[in-house]
C-alpha cells in the first residue's frame, strides 16, 4: 500500500512540475517582445519634397521623387499635422531627443545645451534594456545628456555609400539580437552644400517653383541641386529598410521617418511659417498600424519619446513636455492636440540678429508675434550674395515677397486652410478680432509655463552655448 502512495504522489507531483513548466513556457512565448525602433531624420527637409504629401496635395509643387519614403507611407500610417516647435537643427533634434520645448530643456537656441540633469532618449531606453544607437549626424550638447552608441559616423562629402556611415550602422543592427535596438539614423541630406544624388534627373525649367518664393532661373538651379539629394536620402532610407529586411527583423521594428524641418530656402528654416514647423512624419509598425493610413491629428516632436515609451512599456517620462499619441497610431482616436507652438531665437545663428518669433496655430489659424518687429529679420541665407541679388531684382519688379522675409509687422494672421503657405496675413481683418484675442492668450499662457521671458529669452541666449561659437563671446 505504501509504494501504491508513493508512487501517487509522486505522478501528481511529476504532473503538477510539467504543468507548472508548460505554463512559464507559455507565458514566455506570449509575453510581448520590445520592438527594435528605427528613427530616420532628415536634414532640412520641406514636408512637402516627400512624393506620398505632395501627391494628396492640391496646391504643393509636385517634384521629389521618394518611391522608398511612399513605399514606406503605404505601409505605415502618414500624418498630415506633424510639427517641429522650432525650424532649426540643434534645436529640432534635442526636442526630439528629450521630449522637452526649447526654453525648458534649456536648448532654445542653436547649438545650446541642455539643462543639466535633463534626460534623453538615450536615458529613458537604455533603462528599459535597449541598445540605442546614433548614426550620423550629432549636433546635440553636452554628450553627456545624450549618451548614444555611435552607430555611424556623419558624413557630408559628396561621395560615400551614405551620409551617415551605413556600415557601422548596418553591424550595430546586426549585433546582440538578444537586445532590442533603439537606432536613431541622422542623415546629412539633403543640408546645403547639395553635393550629393543626380540633378540631372531634376531639370531646372521641368520644376514646380513652390508659390512662396520668386520663380527665377537661380532659384530653380538651387531647387534642382537640393532636390538631388533629397532623391540621395530617399535612396539611404531605402538602405536602411532593406537591412532590416535581411536581417529579418521588418516585422518586428517601428520604423518613422521625419523630415526634421523646412529647407533653407526662404520662408522655411529658422522661421515659425509651416513651411518651416510643418515635418513629414510617417510610422510603419507591421500587424500593429493599419498600412496605407493618414492620420489628421496634430502632433509635436515633443510627443515622439513619450508615445514610444508608452508603447513599449505603457509609462510616459514624468518629466516631459510631451503627450503620447498611441491612441492615434493604434487607430482608437482621431485627434491629439488642439494647438501647437513655434518659437525662433535667431540671435546666434550665423549672421543672426536678435529677432525673437513665437507661434501658435490650431488646424485653421496660425498667429505669428515678431516680438522685436522693428528690425530686420537675418540669417546666413539673408547675407547669401544669391539672395540679396534676388532681392534686388524682384525690388525692381515691383514685388516684396522677398522683402516681407526680412521685414515683418509684429503681429501676422493667416487661414492655413485657404491659404497654406500663409501669402496673406489677416490680422487686421475684423472678422479675426476674437480669435486673435484668444490665440493671443494661449500663447502668452504657454510661454509663462515654459519660462519664456521673451526679448529677455532671446538676449541670454549666449548663457546657453554648447561650444565656442562666433555669434557668442
Amino acid at each position: 500500500m505504501s509504494s501504491v502512495i508513493k508512487i501517487a504522489i509522486f505522478s501528481a507531483y511529476f504532473c503538477l512540475t510539467l504543468s507548472s513548466a508548460t505554463s512559464e513556457s507559455m507565458k514566455s512565448e506570449i509575453a510581448p517582445k520590445y520592438p527594435n525602433i528605427v528613427l530616420f531624420l532628415a536634414d532640412d527637409m520641406s514636408w512637402f519634397d516627400v512624393g506620398a504629401y505632395h501627391q494628396r496635395s492640391d496646391y504643393a509643387p509636385k517634384n521629389a521623387r521618394t518611391p522608398h519614403i511612399d513605399q514606406l507611407a503605404r505601409e505605415g500610417m502618414m500624418f498630415s499635422h506633424a510639427f517641429t516647435t522650432t525650424a532649426m537643427c540643434a534645436v529640432t533634434r534635442q526636442q526630439l531627443y528629450t521630449g522637452l520645448y526649447p526654453v525648458r530643456s534649456g536648448a532654445f537656441g542653436n547649438h545650446t545645451r541642455v539643462h543639466d540633469g535633463v534626460k534623453s532618449v538615450a536615458h529613458y531606453f537604455r533603462d528599459m534594456g535597449y541598445r540605442v544607437g546614433l548614426a550620423g549626424k550629432g549636433h546635440v550638447f553636452p554628450g553627456k545628456a545624450y549618451p548614444f552608441i555611435r552607430a555611424g559616423k556623419a558624413n557630408k562629402g559628396a561621395t560615400g555609400e551614405s551620409s551617415f556611415g551605413i556600415e557601422i550602422t548596418r553591424q550595430f543592427m546586426a549585433r546582440d539580437k538578444t537586445r532590442p535596438f533603439f537606432l536613431i539614423v541622422a542623415s546629412a541630406n539633403p543640408h546645403e552644400p547639395w553635393s550629393r544624388g543626380d540633378a540631372t534627373q531634376y531639370p531646372p525649367n521641368a520644376l514646380q517653383v513652390p508659390p512662396f518664393l520668386n520663380d527665377t532661373q537661380s532659384l530653380r538651379e538651387r531647387l534642382s541641386a537640393y532636390l538631388a539629394e533629397v532623391s540621395d536620402l530617399d535612396r539611404e532610407v531605402g538602405l536602411v529598410d532593406d537591412e532590416l529586411k535581411k536581417l529579418g527583423l521588418h516585422n518586428d521594428t517601428i520604423f518613422i521617418f521625419t523630415t526634421e524641418q523646412g529647407s533653407s530656402l526662404p520662408f522655411g528654416k529658422w522661421t515659425t511659417y509651416d513651411s518651416g514647423l510643418k515635418t513629414a512624419f510617417i510610422v510603419r509598425w507591421p500587424r500593429k498600424i493599419t498600412a496605407n493610413t493618414v492620420s489628421d491629428a496634430m502632433i509635436e516632436y515633443v510627443d515622439v519619446i513619450p508615445t514610444l515609451t508608452d508603447i513599449v512599456n505603457n509609462t510616459v517620462p514624468a518629466n516631459t513636455d510631451g503627450s503620447s499619441f498611441k491612441s492615434v497610431l493604434l487607430g482608437e482616436q482621431t485627434e491629439h492636440k488642439v494647438y501647437v507652438y513655434g518659437i525662433q531665437t535667431s540671435l546666434n545663428v550665423h549672421y543672426g540678429a536678435a529677432y525673437p518669433i513665437r507661434s501658435i496655430r490650431s488646424k485653421r489659424l496660425k498667429l505669428i508675434h515678431n516680438l522685436m518687429a522693428d528690425g530686420n529679420f537675418s540669417n546666413i541665407l539673408t547675407q547669401d550674395p544669391w539672395f540679396k541679388e534676388e532681392l534686388a531684382a524682384e525690388k525692381k519688379l515691383g514685388n516684396d515677397r522677398y522683402a516681407r522675409y526680412v521685414t515683418r509687422p509684429e503681429y501676422e494672421l493667416y487661414d492655413v486652410i485657404n491659404d497654406p503657405f500663409e501669402q496673406i496675413n489677416l490680422i487686421d481683418q475684423p472678422d479675426y478680432k476674437m480669435s486673435v484675442k484668444s490665440l493671443k492668450r494661449y500663447l502668452e499662457n504657454w510661454m509663462v509655463e515654459q519660462g519664456d521671458r521673451g526679448i529677455d529669452t532671446e538676449l541670454s541666449v549666449c548663457e546657453r552655448k554648447g561650444f565656442a561659437h562666433r555669434r557668442c563671446p
